[in-house]
This record gives structure tokens, sequence and C-alpha cells, in this order.
């Protein structure tokens, strides 16, 4: 977890979105999650779940599954770790689909303005 006032700087420091509120190294085997996905009560948190579209009291998990896409899947991918979440939140066991329909990707793409946000 990192604090959330070192949160953008870091973002900064590895290039990546400062919008996303957790990103996963897979070679490392890490996962960094801000310390705002576990205040609901915070502005950073209120920020991130009008920026997501989510509602506060879900943030968590959803961020939460869609790392663990990346992880079990050990895939970059933000469709597929989309994909895998879904699964998840839906109680079923993930499968990591490498090839998807045109349908099914456009499909995930619109479900969740995430995608654009996520490293």
């Amino acid at each position: 977890m990192v604090r959330t006032q070192d949160w953008r700087p870091l973002m900064q420091r590895l290039h990546l979105d400062r919008h996303s509120p957790a990103f996963t190294a897979l070679d490392s085997r890490e996962t960094f999650l801000e310390e705002a996905l576990f205040m609901p009560q915070s502005p950073r948190t209120e920020e991130l779940a009008r920026i997501f579209r989510i509602p506060a009291d879900q943030l968590l998990s959803f961020v939460v599954t869609h790392e663990l896409g990346h992880t079990i899947c050990h895939d970059g991918s933000e469709t597929t770790a989309s994909m895998v979440a879904e699964q998840l939140r839906r109680g079923n066991l993930a499968d990591c689909v490498k090839s998807l329909s045109a349908i099914q990707e456009l499909y995930l793409h619109s479900q969740s303005h995430f995608l654009s946000h996520l490293p």
C-alpha cells in the first residue's frame, strides 16, 4: 500500500496514469494499491469513484479483482484483466482466454472507463 500523498509522485516517476489507484508489476510479482482505496470517506476516494463511475464502497473490490486478473493470467493486457475481474466478481473461476472476438473486446472495453487508466 502506498500513501496517497506519495501516489502521484510515484506514478509520475513511473510514467503511469496518475488517475490509476493501482498497478501490478508482473515481473517482480508486486501489486501496488493507493491508500485511498482503504479510506472510503477520503476526498481522493470520492474523486476515484467519480472518475471511474463506481460507488466508493465498490471501488476496492473493483480494483483488486482487476489487478488479480493481471496476476492470475500473468498478462499485462487490460482487456484480459477486466474480463477475469468480471468473472471473479460474478463468483466464477478465472478463464485466461488469450484471444477474444471483436465483439467481446468491444464489450469489455466499453464496460469500464477503468481500462484507459490502468497500466
